[in-house]
């Protein structure tokens, strides 16, 4: 979108250049006054376009300082942290879940210490 905008802004300062350079040829050897007057007005609208054109600028590069970095470096340092934080959830999400299978698994036979071993390392992993 700033890239539309800057190109944008490139063409509408030459066409400020454009009309401030603009005169009409003469067949005779002078300029009617109709034609002064419109040579005159087209200078003070590429004059005003060009002006428009530097404040749009400087309202870009503003906006794009304040708003947009803003919202880089949120997305940056926020989601990201987010998203390392889900993965260290998921990979202790998958060691409970193999623990628990494990256990669930385990045969009544087994002895009660082998139990209670594996009920100990289910509950350190919840930790």
């Amino acid at each position: 979108m700033s890239y539309i905008l800057s190109v944008l802004s490139t063409r509408m300062k030459q066409l400020a250049i454009l009309l401030n350079d603009f005169n009409f040829e003469c067949i005779g050897t002078a300029q009617t006054d109709d034609e002064n007057v419109i040579c005159e007005s087209l200078k003070r609208f590429g004059a005003i376009i060009g002006n428009i054109e530097d404040e749009r600028e400087k309202m870009l590069t503003l906006a794009d300082k304040h708003i947009i970095e803003s919202l880089e470096d949120f997305r940056k340092k926020q989601i990201g942290g987010v998203k390392e934080n889900k993965k260290k959830f998921d990979k202790k999400t998958e060691k409970f879940c193999q623990s628990q299978e494990r256990f669930l698994n385990m045969s009544t036979k087994k002895p009660e210490n082998t139990i209670q071993e594996v009920s100990n390392i289910t509950y350190s992993n919840q930790a």
